[in-house]
């Protein structure tokens, strides 16, 4: 039988308030040039092309993002991205997604690709990937990529895989565990049994769009009954009074956790989610005392700092493991280590402009 035809769906929303304040509500996260003078998103979608083709490339993005999906992606036609009113995690995203491809090729393979993820090398990344979309193709279960954790992070989901295996680098998962605490991630990595949940997954669309029937049909149901009433092949704006009435989970919890035909694939790609500073300097080029970082640095005496000034010079004396940060009027300056707790500084400083005060 012929192999089914495959769908890569790149998921662009959020705004990265971690990687502020070069990013915000302004400069998603996923749009910013951060890699070669590049996108995240623009990168995801160069991985994917060429394994599905470009009219097999689906984007679905909040309505405020369509202009940046636009000027970053011509190839992507306007029909071929989704746009939600209103932003609800990724159990919605990943069902309309579902839902739009089914109505076109019921037997569909849809590959869940977050738009704001490093990976590489990109070779490794695709025979990965075809290893997964056969497995999803001829299994119908629900496959996620793995990844050998290399530290332990407490900003990433981890997976332990079932003893034993249903193929080369397949197996069943045995566990789903949420961002864990430092203990509980260091004694996971000791073990060797577990590896990082990478966000990205495999699946046949009505695979997906069976086991959110069965255990989250509240996510499923209000975006179906839209969705039989669409007329036509055009793109498609899900209204936001559409999209309220989906509870705001993740597709991780709303099904994989509960699914009994959840599948791991080993992947042997570098991954990261790029989920603070500390891990965008991890992957910048860096001088021989581990100092790096965008736009031009100059380190006298200093180690592992990381200076981001797109448009200008930033210099560190003396100092080391240092966070320096410039976008527009906003300077931040942190700890590499405590780059994590960015989010709490972003609060704080919406707190202070809802109440009219100076920034201090």
């Amino acid at each position: 039988m012929p192999a089914p035809p495959a769908y890569g769906v790149i998921l662009a929303g959020g705004a990265g308030t971690r990687l502020w304040p070069l990013a915000g509500a302004g400069h998603p996260k996923p749009f910013l040039p951060l890699i070669g003078g590049r996108s995240l998103f623009r990168l995801t979608f160069e991985r994917i092309a060429p394994l599905v083709g470009r009219r097999h490339v689906l984007v679905v993005a909040g309505r405020e993002h369509r202009s940046w999906v636009r000027r970053q992606t011509p190839e992507v036609a306007p029909d071929r991205i989704l746009l939600e009113e209103t932003g609800r995690n990724t159990a919605a995203a990943v069902a309309a997604a579902a839902l739009w491809i089914q109505a076109r090729s019921p037997d569909a393979v849809m590959i869940v690709l977050p738009s704001d993820h490093h990976v590489a090398p990109v070779g490794a990344f695709l025979s990965t990937m075809r290893l997964a979309i056969r497995t999803a193709a001829r299994t119908g279960d629900l496959v996620t990529l793995g990844v050998r954790p290399r530290s332990p992070e407490t900003g990433f989901g981890y997976i332990r895989p079932a003893d034993g295996s249903t193929g080369v680098n397949v197996s069943r998962v045995s566990v789903f565990v949420e961002k864990p605490d430092l203990r509980a991630a260091r004694r996971m990595l000791r073990s060797g049994r577990y590896l990082w949940n990478s966000g990205m997954f495999v699946w046949r669309a009505s695979s997906i769009l069976e086991e959110l029937r069965r255990h989250r049909p509240q996510v499923l149901a209000p975006l179906r009954s839209w969705a039989s009433g669409r007329t036509g092949r055009g793109a498609w704006t899900i209204p936001a009074r559409v999209v309220r009435r989906v509870p705001p989970e993740s597709i991780d919890t709303a099904v994989l956790e509960k699914s009994s035909r959840s599948l791991i694939v080993r992947a042997p790609f570098r991954w990261s989610d790029l989920g603070s500073w500390d891990a965008l300097g991890r992957i910048l080029p860096r001088d021989g005392d581990g100092n790096g970082g965008l736009g031009s640095v100059v380190a006298v005496e200093s180690s592992g700092c990381l200076g981001v000034n797109p448009e200008g010079l930033t210099v560190f004396v003396g100092v080391s493991d240092l966070a320096a940060i410039r976008a527009g009027g906003s300077v931040l300056v942190c700890h590499r280590k405590s780059t994590q707790r960015v989010r709490e500084a972003v609060r704080r400083v919406r707190e202070l402009r809802a109440e009219g005060l100076r920034e201090t």
